[in-house]
């Protein structure tokens, strides 16, 4: 017993002697001499010449390290830097022991000083590229699986890239302060720190991710981090991975800004063109969400609650990029939109552009984007309880929108303004090459008192409207789908009320006409045109009050944009055929219309007295705008109840309508009528020709 353990003793000492030999060989090995070997492996795989300037160090121990000093790698021959890549220190250490059992464990590497210039040339030619490496021969001898190594900590300082792209006139520099990687193994979750700035933009990524063994192994790993960058801060909770090869994601995503503006000036840093925008939304945002990837096409945003500014929203974004069509689901909800607070004021906004080939026409005739309803399918789904725009409330808004195959359908489309229910669908079929539209719109009771005194006007008039359109046509843009449009419109309003407010647009003297309540009471007010082939015809315009009736008849033309209308007022009772009752035909086109009195068709000698009101009848306003005129007026009156056949639906013409019983006359109070001015009296014509143009521009505002 005692001779074998002598003779292992032996042994063991002689081991002993050899690894003290070998380290002693090893350390007695001048490994410099490697150095342009290393330079010309390099040279014969890239064609580029690798230096290491300084000395390689190697410490031998049960954790050996490396370190050298002065390393470059030189640039493309076309570069704007004789160098691509420089690094002033690099060192590493790894255990020994660790390799008995087949693992490779580096314990630190250590980058400092580091320079890497990544440019592109105006050809688009890269400097990374260094051409197709040689061929290898396959290896026999069935080696299996490569071990990774594990590298428990990476510390990079002092690290600055640079990207310059010549082709697109672009360059980012990215400056690393420091970058510090912590992993036990790679079971451990690895911890990581990164400081830097993107083109003197401050950022910072924070957090934890999963090991590097569930990173390398395909699955799903977890991710929680912590980024912060252009005054943005994003938070990262979950799970990510690439299972099977296909990226999938299950992430709670937090993002919060202090200033809208602020991140977009910082963003400007990145893409220039950002400079001096400005947006319509200010203050700080927020968005949190839980966002999916499932495969490289299909990502989503659900239980979505973002606020920007004044507009918050919820509701959910989804997206499939994998077939023929990108496809999109949006579902959005807000309680209040205030328009009125992210459009800008009326003297802040921009004048508008001049139109390109500018015509003179009302209807555009550009091309309607129909390849973009094609480009993609997509629903929609739209609620808002309230949207506020230029001091009018809209609530109860929903719009439904389906996009697909080229034909877009906003079905339902409702809301509630000033207490009238809209409710309409809309159609645009542009699946083939001639785009064909159906629209239908109705609004039921709506207060136009009320939406008169949000707008600031509460003493103009009272009473309520219906609206019914019901239009179809086709065509490849807004103007030849309005000259062959087919359908009807038509506007109804009965028992409302004529206040002072309209009644003193041009004249406080009208006040003094309208002296009776029933005169001032609206006893209908119906719009109905007849549109065939892009030719609207008026099957009725009829306007009476207590006092008065105005009777509309002619057409409008679509195509050519031309107007050939005709407006007759008539006095209801002998006091108001005091008024003068002129007619006025309306000629023109819709963008320069122009007013005719018709003194040939007026009742009776009323040419002074029109000469200040004939014009104004002509806008149908609500004010009817009539006056006085001399005591010589021959008095006319016309008792046809219009209104009956008009809410019928039946066509009316001035005059021919079966008369209703005549209203009693109401004499009491009424004062005599004032005397015409001497120039109104000795040249009515030029009279007209003043107060028709004063008159038009009080009613129009300008």
């Amino acid at each position: 017993m005692s001779k074998a353990i002598k003779i292992i003793s032996a042994i063991g000492v002689l081991f002993i002697a050899l690894i003290v030999a070998g380290i002693a060989i090893i350390k007695s090995i001048d490994f410099n001499q490697y150095k342009g070997m290393i330079a010309e492996q390099a040279k014969a795989a890239t064609g580029r010449d690798l230096t290491i300037a300084g000395d390689l160090n190697l410490s031998i121990s049960l954790t050996p390290s490396v370190a050298v000093d002065g390393v470059t790698f030189s640039n493309a021959s076309w570069g704007s830097s004789p160098n691509m890549v420089s690094v002033k220190r690099f060192a590493a250490e790894m255990s020994l022991m660790p390799l008995l059992s087949g693992e490779i464990q580096i314990n630190q590497v250590i980058l400092e000083g580091v320079e890497v210039l990544a440019e592109k040339d105006k050809s688009g030619k890269a400097n990374w590229e260094f051409g197709a490496p040689a061929a290898k021969e396959e290896s026999t001898s069935g080696g299996g699986d490569a071990t990774l190594p594990v590298v428990n900590s990476v510390s990079l300082k002092d690290v600055n890239v640079t990207y310059k792209d010549a082709q697109a006139g672009q360059e980012y520099a990215l400056k690393l302060a420091t970058v510090d990687l912590k992993s036990g193994g790679l079971s451990s979750p690895l911890d990581l720190m990164i400081k830097g700035t993107v083109n003197g933009q401050d950022f910072s990524v924070g957090g934890q991710l999963g090991s590097l063994g569930a990173m390398g192994g395909g699955g799903m790993f977890p991710v929680k981090l912590d980024i912060a960058a252009l005054k943005v801060n994003i938070g990262l909770d979950g799970k990510l991975g690439v299972p099977d090869g296909n990226p999938m994601a299950d992430l709670k995503l937090a993002i919060n800004g202090g200033s809208l503006a602020e991140t977009l000036n910082a963003a400007a840093a990145l893409e220039p063109t950002l400079k001096g925008m400005e947006l319509p939304v200010k203050g700080s945002f927020k968005i949190a969400s839980v966002l999916k990837l499932d495969g490289p096409t299909k990502i989503s945003l659900g239980n979505l609650d973002a606020a920007i500014g004044p507009l918050a929203v919820k509701g959910s974004v989804a997206a499939d990029l994998g077939g023929k069509r990108p496809a999109v689901d949006v579902v959005l909800k807000t309680d209040t939109l205030n328009l009125d607070e992210l459009l800008p004021k009326d003297e802040a906004r921009a004048a508008p552009a001049p139109a390109k080939n500018d015509d003179g026409r009302v209807f555009p005739n550009d091309p309607l984007p129909l390849d973009g309803l094609k480009a993609a399918d997509a629903n929609v789904r739209f609620d808002a309880g309230k949207i506020i725009v230029e001091g009018m409330e809209i609530t109860n808004v929903t719009v439904n929108l389906s996009l697909k195959n080229g034909r877009l359908d906003v079905n339902p489309l409702g809301a509630v303004v000033a207490g009238g229910k809209i409710n309409g669908n809309v159609l645009l079929d542009a699946s083939n090459a001639m785009a064909d539209l159906k629209a239908k719109i109705s609004v039921d009771q709506l207060d136009y008192g009320l939406l008169l005194s949000q707008k600031g006007l509460s003493d103009m008039a009272t009473g309520k409207v219906d609206v019914n359109v019901d239009v179809s046509g086709a065509g490849t843009s807004v103007r030849q789908l309005m000259a062959g449009l087919n359908g009807t419109t038509r506007v109804v309003t009965k028992d409302g009320k004529l206040e002072s407010g309209a009644l003193n647009v041009v004249s406080s003297d009208l006040l003094n006409v309208f002296e009776s309540k029933d005169d001032k009471k609206i006893i209908c007010g119906v719009v109905d045109f007849k549109i065939t082939k892009g030719m609207a015809n008026a099957h009725a315009i009829v306007f009476e009050t207590g006092g008065i009736s105005v009777v509309g008849t002619g057409s409008a033309n679509l195509a050519d944009e031309t107007l050939k209308l005709r407006v007759d007022p008539r006095a209801k009772k002998a006091n108001l055929a005091t008024v003068a009752m002129v007619p006025v035909d309306v000629d023109g086109t819709f963008a320069k219309p122009d007013w005719h009195v018709d003194m040939a068709g007026a009742a009776g000698n009323v040419a002074a007295g029109a000469a200040r009101t004939a014009g104004a009848i002509a806008t149908m306003g609500l004010s009817l705008l009539v006056e006085k005129v001399a005591k010589s007026t021959v008095l006319s009156t016309d008792s046809n109840d219009y209104c009956t056949p008009a809410l019928a639906g039946k066509a009316v013409v001035p005059g021919e309508m079966k008369s209703a019983e005549a209203p009693k006359q109401e004499t009491s109070g009424s004062s005599a009528p004032a005397p015409a001015k001497e120039e109104e009296s000795s040249n009515p014509l030029g009279a007209i020709g003043k107060s028709l143009g004063g008159g038009l521009k009080g009613l129009l505002g300008n």
